[in-house]
């Protein structure tokens, strides 16, 4: 193969020019096509205009905040492992063997992007969880403070808005329809990549739908537009100027672009907005623990298919138990829309208004029936966190929490099977001066078995004037924290 265009191949063409002709178009043939030579040969617009035009609606983030250093990661033992990183620019340290001791103030950085004329923000939850002060720098490098309106950890996605003076009008963007795009499709990625001011990157969806278990809500973009750590919660593009991703993750060995990121879908965050404005989420829940089903499965609960989502267990006094749903039904629709999967239910059951009626097809014994129900709240809903943290675990304790449940315990892998797991621990606070984390378990306040936070508020105000003697579990070892200051 090495000689199979050597000139002395076509001597017996007799023409050297007709030889130098045929050369140049195996050339062309073997050459390969890149973005430049596509571009060159005006295969695909130039992305000069559009970042020019769109650049003004993009912001970079920094954040400050005094957190301990496993703060920054997930619940220990969940899915989202080592490789799989949120990605905002910001020191990671952990000491030797005997623990972690918490670190001076952080300053952090990620991405934006205004979605209102009035200044309000959208970015990713991570980037301005634990910050005690929140900066925006624009295109034009003037800076403003920001605030968080609303936060949504099971989305990893927050609002914020920015301060604004009298007169000030600021460039939005526009939402597209993420549900349009197609794998191949050409994106755009405008970031702050290791606090690189308004970068800019192209590349295509590489696939859509991906979980990578970062929570029971995972339909990720996945794309090969270059994002690094500080393009967190930055605006992917489509090439018609449209918002269809928030870019949130990577994966990465060494915490650098490999060309695999993800992005949350911007139509769930569409959803989320109006909720978003008010400061809270809220999802619907119907009560049952779910499976796959598979053939086995299928012949023995005499399906037809191997659709739809088993339910193996029905949870005491839920909605869907009243409704008459049993273990062993599978759920094939909600609402008319058609359940392939567990994680399709999760999904649609999320969508749903809680306190609205839902119609639920399930297949049980062979045939189909269609069930009415009543549609509950998802226990550790957005406002749920804000009623069980006002004002006894914020201003006491500086910590958010929500009842231990069987599904996050065996995420966290805790031992206790009730108390009140730490989803964020606040800056500055008791908690935090402890050495708290988020992850941990409190089982006993003050002396008190806690089953859930109504329990643990109620101990906290039985030490009105005192300091707070906590037990609390961390990776199955339970141990005892003092919090200093008035209950």
């Amino acid at each position: 193969m090495r000689n199979a265009l050597h000139p002395s191949k076509f001597k017996s063409l007799g023409s050297t020019s007709l030889i130098i002709t045929i050369l140049f178009g195996l050339s062309l043939l073997l050459t390969p096509i890149t973005a430049q030579s596509a571009v060159s040969a005006g295969k695909l617009p130039s992305l000069a205009g559009l970042a020019e035009k769109l650049s003004p609606a993009v912001v970079n983030i920094s954040t400050e905040a005094k957190v301990e250093a496993s703060s920054r990661g997930e619940f220990p033992g969940d899915l989202w492992n080592e490789f799989f990183r949120r990605f905002h620019e910001g020191p990671f340290r952990r000491e030797p063997r005997g623990g972690l001791r918490p670190q001076p103030r952080q300053q952090n950085m990620g991405s934006g992007f205004i979605v209102t004329d009035t200044g309000l923000i959208v970015t990713n939850n991570h980037v301005v969880e634990n910050a005690s002060k929140i900066t925006v720098r624009f295109n034009d490098q003037k800076k403003r403070k920001a605030k968080v309106v609303g936060r949504d950890p099971q989305t990893d996605i927050a609002l914020l808005q920015v301060e604004t003076k009298p007169g000030d009008t600021f460039t939005a963007v526009k939402l597209g329809d993420s549900e349009k795009l197609r794998v191949g499709d050409w994106v755009m990625a405008i970031g702050n990549p290791f606090g690189l001011s308004h970068t800019v990157t192209a590349g295509i969806v590489s696939a859509k739908g991906r979980v990578i278990g970062s929570s029971r809500f995972d339909n990720f973009i996945q794309t090969d537009a270059s994002i690094n750590p500080g393009n967190s919660g930055g605006p992917l593009f489509d090439l018609k100027g449209n918002v269809v991703g928030i870019n949130t993750a990577i994966f990465s060995r060494g915490g650098g672009n490999i060309g695999i990121g993800f992005a949350i879908p911007i139509n769930i965050a569409k959803k989320l907005l109006p909720q978003l404005r008010k400061g809270v989420v809220t999802r619907g829940f119907l009560g049952v623990s779910i499976q796959p089903v598979n053939e086995n499965l299928a012949k023995e609960l005499s399906l037809k298919e191997t659709r739809g989502a088993l339910v193996s267990n029905v949870i005491e006094n839920a909605p869907a138990e009243k409704a008459g749903i049993k273990r062993g039904d599978v759920i094939v629709s909600i609402n008319e829309r058609n359940i392939e999967n567990p994680r399709q239910l999760s999904l649609a059951a999320a969508d749903l208004e809680p306190g609205s009626t839902a119609k639920i097809g399930i297949v049980r014994d062979g045939k189909k029936h269609d069930i009415k129900i009543q549609v509950g709240k998802l226990p550790g809903s957005t406002e749920e966190l804000a009623k069980a943290s006002k004002p006894a675990l914020q201003k006491k304790l500086g910590i958010e929490g929500q009842n231990l449940t069987p599904e996050i315990r065996k995420q966290i892998g805790a031992k206790a099977k009730k108390g009140v797991v730490i989803s964020n621990v606040l800056p500055d606070s008791p908690a935090a001066v402890a050495g708290l984390r988020r992850g941990d378990v409190i089982v006993e306040a003050n002396r008190k078995a806690i089953a859930n936070t109504n329990q643990l508020r109620e101990a906290l105000k039985k030490a009105e004037n005192k300091g707070n003697l906590l037990v609390v579990e961390r990776r199955g070892t339970t141990f005892y924290v003092a919090l200093e200051g008035k209950g």
